[in-house]
C-alpha cells in the first residue's frame, strides 16, 4: 500500500484572476489593500488601515494592582476583569502598542 502526496502550495497569487466571460460583463477584482491612502476632499485618510494607525490603552490600575486581583477567587469579577488587563498588556507588548498608565493606587 503506498500513499501520494499531494505538493503543498507554497504560494498564492498576489492578483485574482477574473476569467474573460466575467471581465466582459463588467466585473472587476477589487483591490483589498491600498497602495496609497485615500483622502477625502478636505485632505482627511478616508481609510485608515491597521498599519497607519497607532493604537493607545489606558490601563485602570498600576500592573502590580492588576498582578494582584488576578489572583483573587474565580467567582469574583475584578479577579476576572484584572486577567482581561493582563492579556491586553501581554498583546500590547507584543504587537507594539502604546501603553499608558491610567491608574495606580
Amino acid at each position: 500500500m503506498t500513499i501520494e502526496r499531494i505538493p503543498e502550495v507554497s504560494q498564492y497569487p498576489e492578483e485574482v484572476e477574473v476569467p474573460p466571460q466575467l471581465f466582459q460583463q463588467g466585473i472587476r477584482a477589487v483591490e483589498r489593500e491600498f497602495k496609497t491612502p485615500v483622502m477625502d476632499d478636505h485632505g482627511q485618510p478616508m481609510v485608515v488601515s491597521p498599519a497607519m494607525q497607532k493604537i493607545s490603552i489606558t490601563l485602570p490600575a498600576a500592573q502590580g494592582q492588576l498582578l494582584a486581583w488576578a489572583k483573587g477567587p474565580i467567582s469574583d469579577s475584578l479577579t476576572w476583569f484584572a486577567a482581561f488587563w493582563l492579556r491586553m498588556i501581554k498583546k500590547a507588548v507584543y504587537f507594539g502598542w502604546n501603553l499608558i498608565s491610567g491608574g495606580g493606587n
